[in-house]
């Protein structure tokens, strides 16, 4: 409550306040999930996603092949995008997840380029929201990947958004 409190009088938008919130996300995500519902209602509704995107996803990979992410993870490049998707279920489904559905899960920053890639109507989104949720620990479980601790990233991700380079530029200069 304290901290609503001070984001209240100061503003949201001051650099240092805006810093925090930007560095503290995933959590900030997490605890607004669970102020917003019950734990136990939240663990179902994950639960229930997890269920639904088990039963409707087919592994055809065309989620991963549209993420803008993958190319700026050495650990996705040349990965199969059906192995990745199989990799990424198997995480939901209890198991340790393949390499590059973890990686996938770390380099997620939501996107959304992958949901009309779907054609299964199964919210990739979502799907790699709750592998990254699991493989960080989120969820209770032990941490497989390391929760990323990087004070400019979201700023160096607005920056790059904000160029809007052609192809040409990005094979160029990235």
């Amino acid at each position: 409550m304290r901290s609503k409190q001070v984001v209240a009088a100061i503003g949201w938008r001051t650099p240092s306040v805006r810093h925090w919130l930007q560095h503290n996300q995933d959590k900030m995500s997490a605890n607004m999930a669970r102020q917003a519902m019950p734990t136990g209602a939240m663990q179902a509704f994950v639960r229930k996603e997890t269920e639904r995107i088990l039963a409707a996803c087919t592994k055809c990979g065309k989620c991963f092949e549209a993420c803008p992410m993958t190319r700026y993870s050495p650990k996705l490049a040349g990965a199969d995008p059906k192995a990745v998707a199989t990799g990424v279920l198997g995480l939901l489904n209890g198991g340790e997840g393949s390499p590059e559905a973890l990686a996938w899960a770390s380099v997620c920053v939501r996107s959304g380029s992958c949901v009309p890639a779907c054609q299964d109507n199964v919210d990739p989104k979502m799907m790699v929201r709750i592998a990254r949720m699991i493989a960080s620990g989120g969820l209770g479980g032990t941490k497989k990947i390391p929760v990323r601790d990087d004070r400019d990233y979201y700023d160096r991700v607005r920056a790059f958004a904000k160029l809007q380079l052609t192809e040409d530029e990005i094979k160029n200069w990235m």
